[in-house]
Parts: structure tokens; C-alpha cells; sequence
């Protein structure tokens, strides 16, 4: 009763907040419960199998245990739920029908218990750390098996969960499995309570997914350059996934690399694309021709013309990325925690990060003992770096390479987490 106050008072706190960025009319009733005709009748004499994974970077990361699943159960209903818009958006995009995709119901018992009798799940998977009190305690009283896969534990959500470790402590005995990407989150999770034989080590998920995202060969990447006007002799320099105050720096870095190589051309890709508009008025500002990518066959201007392209299309970026000579991944030079390099690697790219890379830790860390990355500090430092590797093609393709083999070494985990999991959908 009391955690449920808490959430209904910081709910109505928080709205304000949610009114003022005009993200209200995104936030569907499913979210209370109410569901349109068609989803209840998907779900109608079932017991699904129902995956929540709260974002794009989570939907993207359980692609590969869907695809186990649907092909070891072909006949299993499955659910998918997410908490924001564009990871519903993501999630219809790529279950394409072979899913009922819903919005998570807020964390307040009398919400989610209608939902779980609702859909009457027989077990449910949870992407990453998602720990939804009320949710589990529901699951668990009825009878659904819960599984927390790909379990991460960062640096600052550890340290939020240990505040509250015993509240938290009987949430976690109520989960039936845990797969955790790495040693380290198995033990911070058992620190918090998880019980130590539930807790399993199973790899990074982000490994598979890398391979059901991006798949461009030689003769799509150079079909995607002529799309952007790139000759044979230019070179591409993308900046993927970027957030505001990276950007700035990125493009006096642009600035100073054109003056040695005047047909170098710049992609940014704003994590969130609804920025496009805003990072086009930036890059004008700095004295840069540029061009949403959406808007590139209706443009008058040769295309020879624009220096910065501006990727303004959801769900292409990793297929991008096979067009690039260097690849920049953004959320990393400012404090966001950085975002996903293993698409680029995918596609044996060079890639660099800056400092802040906490929310991809691990990889990043293999990626750089592997000798397939390179750290930045700082503007100079990138672009320094960017000149090294485009004046360097042995080196640009070595480190691609070595990406590519680290990324072929660590798939498989999707299959993997479905054989720990298989008992609990008996």
C-alpha cells in the first residue's frame, strides 16, 4: 500500500514534467489497463509467453531469444511489452504480427493484477534489470515463472537498488531465473538478494542481436553511398546515435578534418530523430550545407553539394553504418553512458567512443583490448584519431577485422538463455 502511494504521488508529480515535453498524448491507456478489442481477442485462450524489454535498445537486444523462441515453440503465443512509444514502435516494427505487442501497465497492484489475469501469462522475461515490485509480486501469486535476462547492473542503478536492498530482497526471491550478462552483474544482483543458485552467467545478448539488426553486404553499402551522393573517392565519417552538446563538437571537428580533406562528408545520427530538424538548423548555423536523409531524392541541390547528411529515418542506422569509412558512437563524449558499437562492428567498421561509455562497459572494454577501437578524450583528440584512421586504410581495415572476430566470438547466447529457460515453460 505504501509503495503504492509513492507511485501514484510521483505520478502525479511527475506530470507536469510529461505535459511540458508533449509527450502526453504518447502515453496509451494500456498503460491503465484498457486495451483495444483486438488485443484481448489475440490473447483469448491462451497462456503467452510475454517478453517485456522497456526501450529500443531492449527490444533490439531480445530480437535474438524471440526468434529462439518462435522457432523451438512455433506454436506459443508470445507477448511483448515496452514502457516508451518508440519501443512500441520498434517492437511492431520487428515482431511484425508474430507478436501481441502492449504497453507495460503502470506498477500499481490494482493495475497490473487486472492485466496479469488478463493476459495470463505462463512466464514472463524481462530484458535487463527491469524490477517492477508490484508486477513480480503478481506474476508470482499467479503462478507465472519470471526470468530476468540479460541482467545488467550499472554503476548508478546498482547504487540506487542498494538504498533499498531490503524492500528489494523479497521482490528478487520471487524471480525464478536470472541471466546475467557478466560475472560482476551476477555478483552485485546477489549483493541486492537474488538468490545465488537462481543466478546464471550467460553472456551479452547485444552480441546476437548485432546479427539480426544490420545484415548489408558489399554491393547494399555501395548502393547506399550512390543514395548519398558519395563517389568512389570520398570518404564517410558517421557520428551515430549522438545527443545534444556531442554534436557541437563534432562538427568543429568536421571543420578542421575538411580543411585536410576537402571531400571527407559528414552523417550524424541524432539518437532521437525527432531532433533532426534541430541538429539541420545547427549544422546551417556552423555554415554547413546539409540534408535529412529522407528528404535526399527530392533535393534540387547536387548532392556533390551537401557536406552533413542528418539521418532522420528510424531503424537504418546499423544498416548506415556499412556505408562509413570511420564511425563515431555517440552518448559518449558528454556523460550519457554512450550507446551500442556493436553494429558497427557488424560491418568491420573502425570505431571510436568517448570517455563515457558506463552504459556499455564491457563491450566497449573488449572492443578496445581487442585493439578494434580507440577512446577520445576530447574535441582535438577526436579529431586527430579520424585523421590517423582515414590517412591509414591497412590500419581502418585491421581493426574492423578484429571487431567482426570479436563480435563471431561471443554469439550464441540466445540459445543458451532458451535451454536455461525451457524447464520454466513446461
Amino acid at each position: 500500500m505504501l509503495y503504492d502511494l509513492f507511485f501514484i504521488i510521483f505520478s502525479f508529480l511527475y506530470l507536469p514534467y510529461f505535459l511540458i515535453k508533449g509527450k502526453w498524448r504518447s502515453f496509451s491507456r494500456q498503460r491503465f489497463g484498457v486495451f483495444p478489442i483486438e488485443v484481448l481477442s489475440g490473447l483469448k485462450d491462451s497462456r503467452p509467453i510475454w517478453i517485456h524489454a522497456v526501450s529500443v535498445g531492449e527490444v533490439m537486444a531480445s530480437v535474438p531469444l524471440f526468434e529462439e523462441i518462435t522457432k523451438n515453440y512455433p506454436g506459443e503465443k508470445i507477448v511483448v511489452s515496452t514502457v516508451t512509444s518508440t519501443g512500441n514502435r520498434v517492437a511492431r516494427d520487428k515482431f511484425n504480427g508474430r507478436a501481441v505487442v502492449i504497453y507495460l501497465p503502470l506498477d500499481i497492484s490494482f493495475i497490473v493484477n487486472k492485466v496479469v489475469k488478463i493476459i495470463n501469462p505462463k512466464a514472463v522475461l524481462i530484458a535487463e534489470t527491469e524490477i517492477w515490485p508490484n508486477f513480480i509480486k503478481s506474476l508470482n501469486s499467479h503462478g507465472a515463472k519470471v526470468v530476468l535476462f540479460n541482467g545488467r547492473l550499472s554503476r548508478d542503478s546498482f547504487k540506487g537498488y542498494r538504498m533499498i536492498a531490503p524492500f528489494l530482497r523479497g521482490v528478487l526471491r520471487k524471480i525464478d531465473l536470472f541471466l546475467m550478462q557478466s560475472k560482476p552483474d551476477a555478483d552485485k544482483i546477489v549483493s541486492l538478494g537474488a538468490p545465488a543458485d537462481k543466478v546464471k552467467v550467460t553472456g551479452n545478448l547485444k552480441y546476437d542481436a548485432a546479427f539480426t539488426t544490420g545484415k548489408k553486404d558489399a554491393s547494399d553499402a555501395a548502393e547506399l553511398r550512390r543514395g548519398f551522393g558519395l563517389s568512389r573517392e570520398e570518404q564517410l565519417f558517421i557520428a551515430g546515435s549522438t545527443h545534444p552538446g556531442e554534436e557541437e563538437i563534432i562538427l568543429h571537428s568536421y571543420k578542421a578534418l575538411m580543411k585536410e580533406y576537402p571531400a571527407l562528408r559528414l552523417l550524424i545520427a541524432p539518437r532521437h530523430i525527432e531532433r533532426a530538424g534541430d541538429l539541420a538548423n545547427l549544422c546551417k548555423a556552423h555554415g554547413f550545407n546539409c540534408r535529412l536523409v529522407s528528404r535526399l531524392e527530392k533535393t534540387d541541390q547536387p548532392l556533390k553539394q551537401i557536406e552533413v547528411l542528418i539521418l532522420d529515418i528510424m531503424g537504418i542506422l546499423s544498416e548506415v553504418y556499412s556505408a562509413g569509412d570511420v564511425i563515431f558512437i555517440g552518448g559518449s563524449l558528454i556523460n550519457k553512458g554512450g550507446q551500442n558499437p556493436l553494429e558497427a562492428a557488424y560491418h568491420s567498421k573502425a570505431i571510436l567512443f568517448g570517455p563515457h561509455t558506463h552504459n556499455f562497459e564491457g563491450i566497449t572494454e573488449e572492443l578496445l583490448a581487442a585493439g578494434a577501437a580507440v577512446r577520445v578524450r576530447e574535441e582535438s583528440e577526436l579529431t586527430d584519431k579520424v585523421k590517423y584512421l582515414l590517412e591509414d586504410a591497412d590500419n581502418r581495415r585491421q581493426m574492423g577485422e578484429r571487431g567482426r572476430r570479436l563480435l563471431e566470438s561471443n554469439i550464441g547466447v540466445a540459445r543458451h538463455d532458451l535451454e536455461l529457460i525451457k524447464p520454466l515453460l513446461v
